[in-house]
């Protein structure tokens, strides 16, 4: 009996069979595990996206307020008078507020509980018209911010300096 002297090493067919199985296997772990991190950080930008936009707004109320010489509420918002002769037009909806200062900025939140006040005194909901008068001007802005289920209390007060309220009544001074 000849013998084969040019015998080539392989693999048998359950080798590779088994080999395949193994590969499917890595291969949907890998897929599902990049299928739950992908929804994950989805989930993540998402939220941090609304938390971005709670940020600023709260950064502008912060801003405006400090910058301001005078707070006048206007019914359904705020008209914010700043020294560089600028206007900052506040307008409060149920799910939005909306910034109007040349550029208008709309920021998607969903707020309840508006409430204005001048001195502690809380104001009644004024006209676009008397805006510029004293029974409009406020020192105090509070609302509540839904998020997702939280609710999340937001206050911002203006400290009129001595100048401002020497303007507001000229009588004051002898």
């Amino acid at each position: 009996m000849p013998t084969n002297k040019h015998r080539v090493k392989a693999f048998t067919i359950m080798e590779v069979t088994i080999s395949m199985l193994i590969a499917a296997i890595v291969i949907g772990i890998t897929y599902t595990s990049y299928n739950i991190i992908g929804k994950s950080y989805l989930s993540f930008k998402t939220r941090n996206d609304d938390i971005a936009v709670l940020n600023r707004v709260d950064e502008l109320l912060k801003r405006d307020f400090e910058q301001a010489n005078m707070i006048a509420d206007s019914g359904n918002g705020l008209l914010i008078n700043k020294d560089n002769m600028t206007d900052v037009h506040y307008e409060f909806n149920r799910g939005t507020i909306i910034r109007k200062s040349g550029v208008i900025d709309t920021f998607k939140v969903s707020m309840t509980d508006l409430k204005t006040a001048f001195e502690g005194n809380l104001n009644n909901n004024q006209t676009e018209a008397n805006t510029t008068s004293e029974s409009a001007r406020i020192d105090e802005l509070s609302f509540t911010i839904n998020f997702k289920d939280l609710n999340i209390p937001c206050h911002y007060q203006k400290m009129y300096s001595s100048l401002n309220l020497i303007q507001r009544n000229p009588d004051a001074v002898n």
